[in-house]
């Protein structure tokens, strides 16, 4: 089995061992940094590549508290340290903790007395080293495309935010999650052999990734994933804002013919996100469409997943497996071997 794969199918299993360790001996270093969450004037989460996206659902999960938080690339703070606020708490991901801007910024917040967390799956990293505070995500590594480390790290920014308020986990959120990836992995070939049959990837020239809300991070994640594994351009962007000019290729497609196929994440669905999608499969032959079961879908193909009455935010961990096997199903229908890279220009040398 190819290893990206391999990866891809072992995420069920990886995220019930980390909620397991976050909910057992991690349960006193989470209430810490979510106490420090909780009493934080500000929350600034940062990080760059993979890591960045698995900061987004935690991003939307902290919104919805009404925090006032941001979400940031660190090289952004680090060409603009004048716009930091040092009383802020800095919470920082990344897998290797070694990615030059993560390795650089940690010891910039430790020199500037900046409180930090570091969330990561190498605890004797750089960024572990400087930062505050440290939780170590126990999850396996993967080949090299950060697949079970977008997922499990998404899951330890959730987790955190989840026990803020609170002294123990909830217990209906954790019995649900638990629901959840046991449905992934129950479930994980009949939705590859799904996604084996659309016909498209061959000919697709890109992907236009379109959603709404929490939806359009989480194309941002399957972005990455099919510029990475396929190496396939997307472009992201709400059903909204395509409807004012994007839609005009895909209006005038009998006259350009672009090859690029449109992906839709439904979320916050109402009239208009119907009216607009529906225009665009009357426009094209081709169309990709993901939402939740018990939803009135149209497209080409239509893949439907479970939402087990999770909050929003927690529903892109399931969300996750299926555009991450878009992502490799591309590749291999481009003669592309999955996790092939030419370059691992991101990790200090």
């Amino acid at each position: 089995m190819n290893v990206l794969l391999q990866n891809i199918f072992e995420q069920p299993s990886e995220l019930k061992k980390v909620l397991d360790d976050l909910s057992g001996p991690k349960l006193e270093i989470v209430r810490g940094i979510s106490n420090l969450m909780q009493i934080a004037d500000e929350i600034v989460l940062t990080s760059m590549g993979s890591a960045l996206y698995s900061l987004m659902p935690m991003y939307e999960a902290l919104k919805e508290t009404n925090r006032y938080v941001t979400l940031v690339e660190t090289a952004d703070l680090i060409l603009h340290p004048e716009r930091m606020n040092k009383n802020a708490l800095y919470i920082m991901m990344s897998r290797s903790g070694e990615s030059r801007e993560v390795a650089d910024f940690s010891k910039y917040l430790e020199e500037n007395q900046c409180v930090s967390v570091a969330i990561t799956m190498t605890p004797d990293s750089t960024m572990a080293k400087h930062c505050t505070f440290m939780l170590h995500d126990i999850a396996a590594y993967d080949a090299i495309v950060c697949i079970k480390a977008y997922s499990s790290m998404s899951l330890c920014g959730l987790f955190l935010v989840s026990m803020m308020t609170r002294k123990n986990p909830d217990e209906e959120l954790v019995k649900k999650l638990y629901q959840a990836f046991d449905w992934m992995e129950t479930e994980k070939e009949r939705i590859f052999a799904q996604v084996k049959r659309i016909t498209c990837f061959e000919k697709s020239d890109g992907f236009y990734m379109i959603s709404r809300g929490y939806g359009i991070n989480m194309m941002r994640s399957g972005s990455l994933w099919i510029e990475e594994t396929a190496k396939t351009i997307s472009n992201i962007m709400s059903i909204d804002n395509f409807y004012h000019g994007p839609m005009e290729v895909i209006r005038f497609h009998e006259f350009v013919k672009p090859v690029t196929t449109p992906l839709f994440l439904d979320v916050l669905t109402d009239d208009r996100s119907k009216m607009i999608w529906g225009k665009i499969n009357e426009a094209v032959p081709d169309s990709i469409y993901i939402g939740a079961e018990g939803k009135e879908s149209l497209g080409a193909v239509c893949l439907m997943y479970p939402e087990f009455g999770l909050p929003c935010a927690y529903t892109t961990l399931i969300i996750a497996l299926y555009l991450q096997l878009i992502s490799y199903q591309c590749a291999v229908c481009k003669g592309i071997e999955p996790g092939t890279f030419l370059d691992e220009g991101w990790i200090v040398e």
